[in-house]
């Protein structure tokens, strides 16, 4: 029996995608759903805090969906994270965490996130929607805001190759000199390499080539050794040069969910 989904009130943070940027995500559409709020509507603006100048971009960025969520201070965010997925696996979506600073600075002032989760590749702001009216806790108490929408993201992974990479990513996680940097970062060894992936907000190039030098230094390698590529080369990714620049986002008011 297919789940009977409650009309949400969607917040929308960033609306004018395809058409109006270089490179558009598939699958995203240019209107909102006839409920929603539009808070920023220049075409072609997403969300970025500062967007750094960067030149890792095609398949290296990604424009992602996100859902940021401001919780009560007595919310169980374990359990409202649970919930999320299992929504996510109703509608054969997967999650990722991203910090808070893949948002801009005018929706910080407004929204006090502690959860932000990605949808992956191709996922739409209706599909942000049904997540959030499969999850319960959005029609009680748990949750004071929400905002939904499209922001550009680094997906990136870096590699080394080492003598021994399992005893490298014991040192790196050890020593935690790619979390200042990179926040969460997921890592993996295989055929005598060391792989570093990341997805999250967009990162410099002067920070891409300081985080190159922090893993080359207990490899005992090159920075140039170092190298950086897109996670996965399918899906289309985002020409920096060609994207449109942010533009300034109104000040929002809080907007709550109640159960509909």
């Amino acid at each position: 029996m297919m789940p009977v989904l409650r009309p949400v009130a969607v917040v929308l943070l960033v609306i004018g995608l395809t058409g109006c940027t270089a490179i558009a995500q598939p699958g995203l559409k240019s209107k909102p759903p006839a409920s929603a709020t539009v808070l920023a509507g220049e075409p072609g603006a997403d969300l970025g805090n500062g967007r750094p100048a960067v030149t890792f971009d095609g398949l290296m960025v990604r424009r992602r969906v996100v859902v940021a969520i401001q919780p009560r201070t007595t919310a169980d965010l374990v359990s409202l994270r649970g919930q999320l997925e299992q929504a996510a696996g109703r509608l054969r979506l997967s999650l990722t965490d991203v910090s808070p600073t893949v948002l801009d600075a005018d929706v910080l002032e407004s929204l006090v996130p502690e959860l932000i989760v990605a949808l992956p590749e191709g996922g739409t702001v209706d599909d942000a929607g049904r997540l959030i009216d499969l999850t319960p806790s959005f029609g009680g108490v748990d949750v004071v805001e929400f905002q939904i929408g499209p922001v550009l993201v680094h997906d990136l992974r870096f590699a080394v190759r080492a003598g021994e990479p399992q005893a490298l990513r014991e040192s790196i996680d050890r020593e935690g000199i790619l979390t200042d940097a990179l926040g969460v970062y997921d890592t993996s060894v295989e055929n005598g390499e060391l792989r570093i992936d990341y997805t999250g907000p967009l990162l410099s190039d002067d920070l891409i080539q300081s985080i190159r030098v922090g893993i080359a230094r207990p490899a005992r390698a090159g920075a140039d050794e170092v190298s950086v590529s897109p996670r996965s080369t399918e899906g289309v990714g985002v020409q920096m040069e060609t994207e449109p620049a942010p533009g300034d986002a109104p000040t929002s008011t809080p907007h709550g969910h109640g159960a509909g």
